[in-house]
């Protein structure tokens, strides 16, 4: 246990709240966060277990709210503030006033925070640092002519970037005047909404640049280690998607330059903390880009390669003011990668999808997980989308994508939409596994990234056994013949000729037909695509299909009539309709009843023989929690009975055949 820091208040939410507080238990520390209004049930209020609510729903309202926090920090009697990542973990405010609450800030001091979290005030110091820089604005700007102005002086394309945070918020590349204000507009407005300022700033733009940046840390009084540097060229409009340490693009004498550099920027400031130096390699030059102040999302990959905590370097430099390891002990093996799982739709516009997460499976070996959620969470649109990042780590980057591409196809998230299908397009583009991209790349590629592929009529089967499975369990060994079983329409071996249900992907309609169950082979129709296949569940929500010709394992969920599927070949949604009568009048007339949808009968009103009168109801199914009665048509004689109590009925199965007669014959 560090015994000078006895309790951090950790300033954040999500999973690098949850993050933070692993470190701080297995040093011994006790910890206690903050929620808003909106997160009271949230993962990391539960998973840390002290709270305390500083405001409402808005950021603005809660986890911006500098008053609050610091008035929270007392109230759980911390002894020090951890900032985390976005929020105020940037704001030389929120440092100078938790400074003076008597508390440690887990972080730079204000004055480097102010030097360093306006982009401009960064770029200053890069120059008079000899670090090259973009060429742009002489500032940042708060007033929108002004802004118009700096982008008329220079020659377009130009980049807007808010003058205060990261992750891509508040950027915008402008290439035409036309809509100018609009544009700018709009990157005040995220700016202002994500940091709390509005200021934006100018720059030329690069054309297909990488972005590498290389990880620092300084104990505050000159001395400063590197953690060797992070690629993470593949971004979306600016906001990083996928990143991976070390980067394999870089020759080894770019590599010591932009090392060098990063080193030397944190020594000329006396770099107290954790802190990332960015920049923009374009062929042999490279830019200084800006300075993160803080720990960051993708800490994650240096972490797996240098076998460090960094969450736990921020602490030990925080506590005694000196770096807890050495230059020389500092050691890069194999290769690490990261995905970021974020809460929307890419076929829409990578618009967020808010809602409650009704499942999350993640893979669980080789492979490190961190998530703010859990089931049950809710995505709000108060915050960020992201819900998990997936990392691993390997010999090789070969070996580290392959990795992360077996785990996005793994991983299953249900009740909200998700970029998992992007990423696994993403992760298996050429030049991608080629490592050729730059910061565009996502950009120019997305319509051929966010494509649509249909499930193949085997995904499709299995989709449709796992919604049996979940709504109508096999109650014994050989269910599918007598009263413990499908009462099958056709009398063979084959699946039925009318679908006993729909499932629905993408506005895509599949008819499915079932068949009989023989010595454990699943037989089925999907359209006209006929199925023969051994279906066995492996683990909870995960099971194996083997079809003739090849074996696919996926994982699962079934809500209510909403069916997921994660596999090798991507996740897939669908939709069960099973109420699907189409019992015409040929049926009518012929007398023969069937089934309005698969089930099991509940109730046999009548024998062979009796009379009926129209309406009077003869059999009562219950499917999908709802009873359904069948019938008479007309006034008739039961000729044949064909199902019997705790029949499991498939939809459109002859349940009564009914003789019409004339009305008077029953009076």
């Amino acid at each position: 246990m560090i015994q000078t820091m006895t309790k951090i208040l950790i300033a954040n939410r999500g999973e690098i709240a949850c993050r933070i507080h692993r470190t701080c238990t297995r040093l011994g520390i006790a910890s206690a966060t903050i929620h808003s209004e909106a997160d009271r049930e949230a993962l990391h209020v539960r998973e840390i277990g002290e709270s305390i609510e500083v405001g409402g729903a808005a950021a603005a309202d809660s986890y911006l709210n500098v008053a609050a926090i610091v008035a929270a920090a007392k109230r759980v009697g911390a002894t020090a503030v951890h900032p985390g990542i976005g929020f105020l973990s940037e704001n030389a405010d929120f440092a100078a006033a938790v400074e003076a609450a008597g508390l440690t800030f887990i972080g730079p001091r204000a004055e480097t925070m102010r030097r360093f979290a306006d982009k401009w005030d960064a770029k200053r110091e890069a120059v008079a640092a000899g670090i090259p820089v973009i060429e742009g604005s002489d500032g940042s700007f708060a007033d929108l002519a002004d802004v118009e102005k700096a982008v008329r002086a220079l020659s377009l394309p130009v980049l807007l970037k808010a003058a205060a945070g990261g992750g891509g918020r508040g950027v915008r590349v402008v290439s035409s005047l036309a809509g100018l204000r609009e544009s700018i507009e709009s990157a005040m407005r995220e700016a202002h909404s994500s940091f709390g300022r509005p200021d934006i700033l100018v720059e030329q733009f690069i054309d297909k640049p990488r972005h590498i940046e290389v990880q620092v840390a300084g104990d505050g009084a000159g001395q400063v280690v590197h953690f060797y540097e992070r690629e993470c060229s593949l971004q979306r409009r600016f906001q990083k998607v996928i990143e991976e340490a070390p980067s394999s693009a870089l020759q080894p004498k770019m590599r010591q330059r932009l090392l060098e550099a990063a080193v030397r920027m944190a020594e000329r400031v006396s770099y107290r903390g954790l802190g990332t130096m960015e920049f923009l390699v374009a062929g042999e030059k490279f830019f200084f880009l800006e300075c993160n102040p803080r720990l960051q999302v993708e800490h994650t990959v240096t972490e797996e390669i240098t076998g460090l905590d960094l969450v736990e370097v921020q602490i030990r430099i925080a506590v005694n003011g000196k770096l807890p390891v050495r230059q020389e002990e500092v050691r890069a093996n194999g290769h690490s990668v990261q995905a970021r799982i974020y809460a929307e739709d890419p076929s829409a516009g990578f618009i967020p999808s808010t809602g409650e997460i009704y499942a999350i499976a993640v893979p669980g070996s080789n492979v490190r997980v961190d998530t703010g959620v859990d089931a049950g969470s809710y995505v709000t649109p108060y915050y960020d989308a992201m819900i998990a990042k997936i990392i691993t780590r390997a010999p090789t980057r070969a070996e580290a994508i392959h990795r992360l591409k077996v785990a996005i196809e793994a991983t299953l998230v249900t009740g909200v939409q998700t970029n998992l299908k992007f990423l696994s397009h993403l992760l298996n583009h050429p030049a991608v596994v080629s490592n050729t991209v730059d910061n565009r790349f996502i950009d120019r590629e997305l319509s051929s990234l966010v494509t649509e592929v249909a499930p193949s009529s085997e995904i499709v089967a299995i989709a449709a056994k796992v919604w049996l499975e979940h709504n109508y369990p096999r109650l014994e060994a050989d269910i599918w013949s007598g009263h413990g079983g499908w009462r099958l329409s056709d009398g063979n071996n084959h699946p039925s000729q009318k679908p006993s249900y729909v499932l629905v992907a993408s506005d895509r309609r599949y008819s499915v037909h079932l068949g009989p169950e023989i010595s454990s082979i699943t037989s089925l129709a999907i359209d006209d695509h006929i199925h023969a296949f051994a279906f066995r569940k492996t683990a909870e929500n995960r099971c194996l299909a083997v079809f003739s010709d090849r074996a696919i394992a996926a994982a699962y969920r079934v809500r209510n009539q909403q069916i997921w599927i994660s596999c090798p070949f991507g996740s897939f949604t669908f939709a069960a309709e099973p109420f699907l009568t189409d019992a015409g009048r040929d049926e009518q007339a012929s007398g023969k009843l069937s089934a309005p949808m698969i089930g099991k009968i509940i109730k046999v009103n009548v024998v062979v023989g009796d009379l009926v009168k129209e309406n009077d109801t003869l059999i009562v199914q219950e499917s999908m929690k709802m009873e359904l009665s069948i019938n008479a048509p007309y006034d008739g004689r039961v000729t044949s009975v064909d199902c019997a109590c705790g029949d499991l009925v498939e939809r459109n199965s002859i349940v009564v055949t009914l003789e019409q007669i004339e009305t008077r014959a029953l009076n």
